[in-house]
């Protein structure tokens, strides 16, 4: 049973959703958060039928039961985290999340970067001495731009939204594939470091519908964790894009994190060795190359 109650968290009051379950003595309470204002009752219903969704353990494929609630605790930690801070507080956080991904990830895709450079570019709007690829300090700006993009979209996950964040990635950059699609400028890719062939433009069309079908259908079956990352990982092999496909799939990861209440995710340059090793073992995930 799913009952609703009113908490107050520094002064100001929140509906959250409650489940109560007795194993022998204890009582084991969980609580999924609403908002300051309920939403309509057809609204409210159907998302108390998530939470038992979620508490009964449907919405996860991939993940353990353990892995489960783990991610979960850390969901709610997290968000009473963000509740105790001051709008200031989490405008700074979110800044400094965006220096450190933007390193990252940028790093990753082989730009010659380094945290204290990336820092200055996005945080000061200086450019440090003796740094002279204004191209380069342009495409930090461009991915900081990507992040705040996601944070605040909402609307479809479709081409035109792959479209409209590659665009973002790439717009002063490159403008001649910015937001181009493979097919759309007929250009086949390779990637550098393994065996795996992406389609070719010629099936790239088929391979996007493909993906947007999956995403229709298995979007609401799937833990979010479990969606970001098998978004990421089909994106990094259909390569949608001549180039940035990596840093669009970060993004990608982050916005499914972000739209569902999880704590957005940075992968550390440190750890690229094993990050290239699991996103390249795609059987672990259920997906073997091409989908068509």
């Amino acid at each position: 049973m799913v009952s609703l109650r009113k908490v107050k968290i520094r002064r100001k009051e929140y509906w959250v959703l409650i489940h109560s379950v007795r194993k022998g003595n204890k009582v084991i309470q969980r609580t999924k958060y609403i908002g300051k204002n309920l939403p309509p009752k057809a609204r409210l219903n159907y998302l108390k039928e998530e939470f038992l969704k979620e508490i009964k353990g449907k919405r996860y494929k991939y993940l353990s039961s353990k892995d489960f609630e783990d991610i979960e605790t850390k969901k709610k930690e997290y968000k009473e985290e963000l509740n105790k801070l001051s709008k200031l507080e989490k405008k700074k956080k979110l800044e400094e999340f965006i220096v450190r991904f933007t390193y990252d990830s940028s790093k990753m895709s082989g730009l010659d970067i380094t945290l204290r450079q990336t820092y200055l570019i996005l945080e000061k709007g200086i450019i440090p001495r003796g740094f002279k690829n204004l191209v380069m300090a342009r495409e930090l700006e461009n991915h900081e731009k990507g992040i705040i993009a996601i944070t605040k979209y909402k609307g479809k996950f479709d081409t035109r939204f792959l479209k409209k964040m590659h665009n973002i990635l790439f717009a002063g950059v490159d403008n001649s594939i910015a937001g181009m699609l493979r097919f759309e400028i007929k250009k086949n890719v390779k990637i550098a470091g393994t065996v795996y062939i992406p389609p070719r433009w010629q099936d790239l069309k088929k391979e996007l519908d493909n993906f947007f079908k999956w995403y229709k259908s298995e979007n609401r079956k799937l833990h979010p964790l479990e969606l970001a990352a098998l978004i990421h990982l089909k994106i990094i092999s259909i390569q949608p894009f001549t180039d940035g496909n990596s840093r669009l799939s970060r993004l990608l990861m982050n916005w499914i994190l972000w739209k569902k209440g999880y704590q957005p995710i940075d992968i550390p340059i440190e750890d690229l060795e094993n990050y290239y090793n699991m996103k390249w073992k795609s059987k672990s995930l259920g997906f073997q190359g091409k989908m068509s």
